[in-house]
Protein backbone atom coordinates (compact mmCIF):
# COMPACT_ATOMS: atom_id res chain seq x y z
CA UNK A 1 0.00 0.00 0.00
CA UNK A 2 1.33 3.38 -0.70
CA UNK A 3 0.61 6.11 1.78
CA UNK A 4 0.32 9.46 0.44
CA UNK A 5 0.82 12.64 2.19
CA UNK A 6 -2.28 14.58 2.69
CA UNK A 7 -2.11 18.14 1.08
CA UNK A 8 -4.58 20.81 0.33
CA UNK A 9 -5.39 22.04 -2.43
CA UNK A 10 -3.51 25.37 -1.90
CA UNK A 11 -0.61 23.14 -1.18
CA UNK A 12 -0.71 21.20 -4.44
CA UNK A 13 -1.61 24.98 -6.10
CA UNK A 14 1.37 26.48 -5.00
CA UNK A 15 3.73 23.05 -5.00
CA UNK A 16 2.89 23.54 -8.82
CA UNK A 17 3.68 27.12 -8.72
CA UNK A 18 7.24 26.83 -7.44
CA UNK A 19 8.11 23.61 -9.92
CA UNK A 20 7.45 26.07 -12.44
CA UNK A 21 9.16 29.00 -11.08
CA UNK A 22 12.35 26.34 -10.32
CA UNK A 23 12.49 25.71 -13.89
CA UNK A 24 12.65 29.44 -14.26
CA UNK A 25 9.63 29.78 -16.20
CA UNK A 26 6.94 32.82 -16.34
CA UNK A 27 3.36 31.52 -17.11
CA UNK A 28 3.76 32.94 -20.38
CA UNK A 29 6.95 30.68 -21.27
CA UNK A 30 5.59 28.15 -20.36
CA UNK A 31 2.71 28.52 -23.19
CA UNK A 32 5.74 29.51 -25.61
CA UNK A 33 7.96 26.14 -24.54
CA UNK A 34 4.83 23.98 -24.81
CA UNK A 35 4.06 25.13 -28.22
CA UNK A 36 0.67 26.32 -26.98
CA UNK A 37 -0.11 22.67 -25.38
CA UNK A 38 -0.03 23.92 -22.07
CA UNK A 39 -1.78 27.90 -22.05
CA UNK A 40 -0.56 30.58 -19.75
CA UNK A 41 -4.28 30.91 -18.41
CA UNK A 42 -4.89 27.55 -18.02
CA UNK A 43 -1.72 26.73 -15.92
CA UNK A 44 -2.50 30.17 -13.81
CA UNK A 45 -5.77 28.94 -13.30
CA UNK A 46 -4.00 25.49 -12.06
CA UNK A 47 -2.08 27.70 -9.46
CA UNK A 48 -4.47 29.54 -8.45
CA UNK A 49 -6.83 26.89 -7.52
CA UNK A 50 -9.90 28.13 -9.82
CA UNK A 51 -9.55 25.09 -11.99
CA UNK A 52 -9.67 21.57 -10.94
CA UNK A 53 -6.25 19.16 -11.95
CA UNK A 54 -6.95 15.95 -13.47
CA UNK A 55 -4.60 12.86 -13.28
CA UNK A 56 -4.02 12.90 -16.73
CA UNK A 57 -3.27 16.64 -17.05
CA UNK A 58 -0.92 16.75 -13.88
CA UNK A 59 1.29 13.85 -15.64
CA UNK A 60 1.54 15.97 -19.03
CA UNK A 61 2.49 18.48 -16.65
CA UNK A 62 4.77 16.50 -14.85
CA UNK A 63 6.34 15.14 -17.94
CA UNK A 64 6.53 18.62 -19.67
CA UNK A 65 8.38 20.33 -16.35
CA UNK A 66 10.32 16.79 -16.50
CA UNK A 67 10.18 16.30 -13.05
CA UNK A 68 8.33 13.36 -10.96
CA UNK A 69 4.43 13.46 -10.80
CA UNK A 70 4.72 13.79 -7.03
CA UNK A 71 7.32 16.51 -7.07
CA UNK A 72 4.95 18.34 -8.89
CA UNK A 73 2.07 17.71 -6.63
CA UNK A 74 3.91 18.32 -3.52
CA UNK A 75 4.04 14.53 -2.05
CA UNK A 76 7.48 14.53 -1.29
CA UNK A 77 8.54 13.05 1.92
CA UNK A 78 8.06 15.43 5.20
CA UNK A 79 11.00 13.50 6.53
CA UNK A 80 13.65 16.32 7.24
CA UNK A 81 16.91 14.01 5.13
CA UNK A 82 19.98 15.58 5.01
CA UNK A 83 19.37 16.60 1.51
CA UNK A 84 16.32 18.49 2.61
CA UNK A 85 17.69 20.98 5.09
CA UNK A 86 20.26 24.11 4.36
CA UNK A 87 23.63 22.86 4.04
CA UNK A 88 26.82 24.95 5.11
CA UNK A 89 30.06 23.20 4.33
CA UNK A 90 33.21 25.11 6.04
CA UNK A 91 35.28 25.45 2.93
CA UNK A 92 38.01 26.74 5.46
CA UNK A 93 38.19 23.33 7.63
CA UNK A 94 38.62 21.79 4.37
CA UNK A 95 42.19 23.20 3.65
CA UNK A 96 43.59 22.10 7.18
CA UNK A 97 42.68 18.36 6.45
CA UNK A 98 44.68 15.90 4.63
CA UNK A 99 45.35 16.44 0.43
CA UNK A 100 45.64 12.69 -0.53
CA UNK A 101 42.26 11.82 0.61
CA UNK A 102 40.34 11.07 -2.77
CA UNK A 103 37.20 12.22 -1.47
CA UNK A 104 38.38 15.45 -0.08
CA UNK A 105 40.11 16.60 -3.63
CA UNK A 106 36.43 15.66 -4.77
CA UNK A 107 34.89 17.88 -2.92
CA UNK A 108 37.53 20.46 -2.83
CA UNK A 109 36.85 20.95 -6.94
CA UNK A 110 32.84 20.65 -6.38
CA UNK A 111 33.05 23.24 -4.08
CA UNK A 112 35.15 25.22 -6.58
CA UNK A 113 33.00 24.92 -8.89
CA UNK A 114 29.96 25.67 -7.35
CA UNK A 115 31.93 29.08 -6.50
CA UNK A 116 32.82 29.88 -10.09
CA UNK A 117 29.31 28.91 -10.64
CA UNK A 118 27.25 31.38 -8.37
CA UNK A 119 30.44 34.05 -8.26
CA UNK A 120 30.63 33.51 -4.68
CA UNK A 121 34.64 34.02 -3.90
CA UNK A 122 34.08 34.60 -0.43
CA UNK A 123 36.03 31.13 0.26
CA UNK A 124 35.17 30.82 3.66
CA UNK A 125 31.78 29.20 3.67
CA UNK A 126 29.29 27.71 0.92
CA UNK A 127 25.58 26.60 1.15
CA UNK A 128 24.47 23.76 -1.09
CA UNK A 129 21.17 23.26 -1.91
CA UNK A 130 19.49 19.73 -2.18
CA UNK A 131 20.43 18.89 -5.99
CA UNK A 132 24.03 19.65 -4.68
CA UNK A 133 24.48 17.54 -2.27
CA UNK A 134 22.71 14.90 -4.84
CA UNK A 135 25.17 15.51 -7.19
CA UNK A 136 28.25 15.97 -5.08
CA UNK A 137 26.92 12.37 -3.95
CA UNK A 138 27.29 10.79 -7.13
CA UNK A 139 30.46 12.47 -7.69
CA UNK A 140 31.76 9.97 -4.46
CA UNK A 141 29.92 7.48 -5.27
CA UNK A 142 27.84 7.27 -1.94
CA UNK A 143 24.38 7.87 -0.83
CA UNK A 144 23.36 11.01 0.05
CA UNK A 145 22.98 9.89 3.59
CA UNK A 146 26.55 8.77 3.97
CA UNK A 147 27.78 12.15 1.95
CA UNK A 148 26.16 13.73 4.78
CA UNK A 149 28.04 11.80 7.00
CA UNK A 150 31.48 12.09 5.91
CA UNK A 151 30.58 15.80 5.52
CA UNK A 152 29.94 15.40 9.53
CA UNK A 153 32.98 13.13 10.55
CA UNK A 154 35.42 15.57 8.78
CA UNK A 155 33.98 18.72 10.21
CA UNK A 156 33.19 20.41 7.15
CA UNK A 157 29.34 21.47 8.23
CA UNK A 158 28.25 24.84 9.59
CA UNK A 159 25.15 23.80 10.88
CA UNK A 160 25.51 20.27 12.43
CA UNK A 161 22.31 18.07 13.86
Amino acid sequence: MITIPERSIEEIAAAMKSVRKAKGMTLREVEAKSGGTWKAVVIGSYERCDRALSIKKAIGLANFYQVPLNELLGLTSESKSPSREKITLDIRAASHLTHGETDLQILKKFASLICARRDDWNGEVLSIRATDLATLSILMNLDEAATYAWLFSKGLLLNKP
